[in-house]
């Protein structure tokens, strides 16, 4: 699997440059550009397009260069489904409050 992401407001790789070169390898859409969510409701990750061949191209709304420094949570949340092999939370128009998460509720504060 393959996972190349970008944060949308990178002053050096530009998302659109990313997202043009990643539509132009010839793989098979899976899942079109859509929107993706840090909470599988209404709190925007930013958008993702998957493709047959096992590659995910994932942007961050608003992170520059470094995602991880910018959006630590939406960073987590992506990399989180993307380890596990789950699907990246959509956006839910009529969602009024999130689904719990599982594996955050598990954790031990310290």
């Amino acid at each position: 699997r393959v996972l190349i992401y970008n944060g949308d407001t990178d002053p050096s790789i530009n998302s659109f440059a990313a997202q043009n070169w990643t539509s132009h390898l010839g793989f098979t859409p899976t899942q079109p550009w859509r929107a993706w969510t840090i909470d599988g409701c209404r709190r925007m990750g930013g958008y993702v397009t998957r493709y047959a061949e096992r590659l995910d191209y994932l942007t961050i709304r608003g992170a520059g260069h470094m995602v991880p420094e910018f959006k630590p949570e939406a960073a987590y949340a992506f990399l989180e489904a993307w380890l596990a092999g789950d699907e990246y939370k959509p956006y839910v128009k009529s969602c009024k409050h999130p689904p719990p998460n599982p594996r955050r509720s598990s954790t031990v504060a310290l």
